[in-house]
């Protein structure tokens, strides 16, 4: 396990047009030096409708995830491609893809739990009506350290996170389109909650801005927590690229100091 990570986390305003999302990652990316991990928000790529989602859906082979594995091995990093529309067979599924440094896929996670919400001004969200739900859970390894996957609602589920817990996870990633209202209610204290109760950094890349489609806002404010709970470096409410750098020293330290994933009973 290397004893640090350089990470990036890229909070973005998608549309609708792929092309010029996926250029704008690239742009805001180019100035990074150093970093081991870029990690992207939930539907990155495009940002649109229930009617966007499956019809811009591709293999996992297809033309998306090919050219952010170019930019995976041009930067010798891995890239956490936060979610694309997965295509397989008949379904679509909202699927987070670690990609290592050589642009090969190290692991995939399909989002499990599928949001759905009444916003104050009548709004229905429900992914239910957009695409399939994943039914397990997935892990990788990023340069020795074990990371747990999940997207966005998942965070309203601890017990995903537990079980990645349980299998020893370093760090958790959930990257997410929260919508506003969500956000400002419950966003910072569900990541704060998730690192604090298992012990591990999580990495929550956000979407910001108003989706074009729906006229939903997404609250921005990705952050990175620590083990401890403290907030490594947060955004604000426009397109940007936070980093910190994680500790395995401060991992161990906390999880040595306070024992509490030793005294677990259920």
């Amino acid at each position: 396990m290397n004893k640090t990570l350089n990470v990036a986390l890229v909070q973005l305003n998608s549309g609708l047009d792929t092309e010029r999302n996926v250029d704008r990652v690239e742009e805001l990316i180019r100035d990074l030096d150093d970093v081991d991990l870029i990690a992207l928000p939930e539907v990155f790529a495009l940002r649109g409708d229930d009617a966007d989602y499956p019809s811009s859906a591709q293999p996992l082979d297809g033309p998306l995830v090919t050219r952010m594995a170019e930019v995976a091995a041009q930067r010798e990093a891995y890239v956490l491609l936060g979610s694309v529309m997965e295509k397989e067979s008949e379904h679509t599924y909202n699927t987070s893809v670690l990609l290592d440094r050589d642009g090969k896929i190290a692991a995939t996670y399909r989002k499990m739990h599928q949001f759905e919400v009444t916003l104050d001004d009548g709004t229905v969200v429900r992914e239910a009506d957009t695409y399939t739900p994943g039914d397990e859970p997935a892990m990788g390894t990023l340069d020795g350290w074990s990371v747990g996957m999940s997207i966005c609602y998942d965070l309203r589920f601890p017990e995903l996170y537990r079980h990645y817990s349980r299998k020893s996870a370093h760090l958790m990633f959930a990257p997410a389109n929260f919508t506003q209202q969500t956000g400002q209610a419950h966003w910072e204290v569900l990541i704060r909650a998730r690192a604090i109760e298992n012990q591990c950094f999580v990495l929550a890349p956000n979407q910001c801005g108003v989706n074009p489609a729906t006229k939903v806002a997404s609250y921005g404010h990705s952050m990175m927590v620590g083990p401890w709970g403290e907030v490594l470096c947060e955004a604000g409410e426009g397109e940007e690229v936070i980093t910190a750098e994680l500790q395995a020293e401060a991992l161990a330290g906390v999880r040595t100091r306070l024992p509490a994933l030793r005294h677990r009973r259920l």
